[in-house]
């Protein structure tokens, strides 16, 4: 790309140097901001009244109306206008704040207390970009241990590069052009990788249910939630494959047995809902001592243990492999382990981490649609459909080949989409920072 004929230093080390002509300036000076609404459950009204933005509202940088709450009434000062700027200024989640997106159409709004307005007295469109590449590269103000939360002392250090009107717009459009192609790309990933989700899923729930011979006998299983099996099929509970030589089931430590205060960042594992949900046994970040491993001896994790999650995520698994870390169960999990002449754990594995037939009568037992902890009473009470062993044995090494060839089409769609995040972030500061001439750039024909 075509570069400017002279530079200078910024003095600031993100934006590096800039256009000679171009200027460095609080991001105040380009606008104003305001913080959003304070209302209460009795300021709520139905759909007739005036629409709170909210963080959910803003969803890949535009403005969406599927979660929507309406008010009565809203001072004048807060109410929203054409190209203001709408800014996640706080959130449970660190990574959203600072999700932001233009009012593109009147609209009768006022925007919520955990948002921001950006009413700029630039170029809204480039001020867009430049906020978007401003909260990419501030965020350590904002995102911290102590810190979640944008606040308007955190705007005021704020520095940025400021071409003239006209490079403004020029650069605007520009970059309107080139991120909407690069979205319109990231969004048909983003297609692929839910329908490739969505195969992989059909696939282990279809073999794990129903078999692999399409015409084998089938009979009715008896259970709701399961429907018709093959013929050689049996429903059993969990607590029936159990392996009842050895400590079968044990519950993470209770309460103060393993607190906060016991963890240390080295030492012996402590196997937690990260490990199983993303089944990584190469790494951790959550240890105890040697003195507080022994004193939790009864709750150790050993090769071929069945690591359940009965919090946050439920009733997801991972298995132990043979080259394993010595630790113990946080509290957060369950450690059981079953009967290998009566089950394979891998086909166990797929049933519960690929097929919703666990979780749906979780709740069907339970009678609510949020379940917010699986206790050991309801893991050996659950129900699954279990083939003889050889069967269950054709069946996993089936999925072990299809799903290994998904899966490798999930990570490269996956990597794609983080690429092509990446190229649009650094594009979009490349251009608010002056590292393209874009003077005279003009549209192609085409794409006018």
């Amino acid at each position: 790309m075509k570069r400017y004929e002279t530079y200078k230093d910024s003095g600031i080390q993100w934006v590096g140097e800039i256009p000679s002509h171009w200027e460095i300036v609080k991001l105040r000076y380009t606008g104003t901001f305001e913080n959003g609404l304070t209302y209460s459950t009795g300021d709520i009204v139905e759909d007739d009244g005036i629409l709170v933005l909210r963080s959910s509202n803003i969803q890949n940088e535009h403005i969406t109306f599927d979660d929507c709450v309406y008010v009565n009434s809203v001072p004048k000062e807060l109410m929203v206008s054409k190209g203001d700027i709408i800014i996640c200024s706080r959130n449970g989640s660190a990574a959203l704040i600072g999700k932001c997106a233009i009012i593109e159409d009147n609209v009768k709004a006022s925007f919520g207390a955990f948002m921001m307005r950006y009413r700029a007295n630039i170029n809204n469109k480039y001020a867009f970009y430049l906020f978007l590449s401003a909260i990419a590269n501030y965020r350590g103000l904002f995102s911290t241990s102590t810190i979640n939360q944008l606040t308007m002392s955190i705007i005021n250090q704020m520095q940025v590069a400021l071409p003239s009107d006209t490079e403004q717009k020029n650069i605007a459009t520009y970059l309107y052009r080139k991120v909407s192609q690069i979205d319109a790309t990231i969004a048909e990933k983003e297609q692929m990788l839910e329908d490739l989700k969505a195969y992989r899923s059909a696939i282990v729930s279809e073999a794990v249910t129903k078999g692999l011979d399409k015409n084998v006998e089938m009979k009715d299983s008896g259970v709701e939630w399961i429907g018709i099996i093959p013929k050689t099929w049996k429903i059993v509970r969990i607590k029936h494959i159990l392996d009842y030589k050895t400590d079968s089931l044990r519950v993470g430590p209770f309460g103060s047995s393993l607190s906060g205060n016991d963890f240390k960042t080295e030492g012996y594992w402590v196997y937690n809902q990260r490990v199983v949900l993303d089944n990584n046994f190469n790494s951790n970040d959550t240890f105890v001592s040697q003195e507080k491993y022994k004193e939790l001896s009864s709750f150790k994790v050993f090769a071929g243990d069945i690591l359940l999650t009965t919090r946050g995520t439920i009733g997801k698994v991972a298995i132990v492999p043979n080259t394993f870390h010595e630790g113990v169960l946080h509290p957060c999990l369950i450690r059981f382990r079953v009967d290998d002449s009566i089950v394979n754990k891998d086909f166990l594995a797929y049933y519960f981490n690929d097929t919703n037939l666990i979780l749906d009568q979780v709740k069907y037992n339970s009678n609510s649609t949020t379940i917010d902890v699986i206790y050991s009473y309801t893991l050996k009470e659950l129900i699954v459909s279990l083939p003889p062993l050889d069967v269950q044995n054709d069946i996993v090494a089936h999925l072990n080949y299809k799903v290994q060839k998904i899966d490798k089409m999930l990570k490269e769609a996956s990597q794609s989409v983080e690429n092509l995040k990446s190229y649009k972030s650094t594009l979009i500061t490349e251009a608010v920072t002056g590292k393209i001439d874009l003077r005279d750039w003009k549209p192609k024909e085409e794409n006018v």
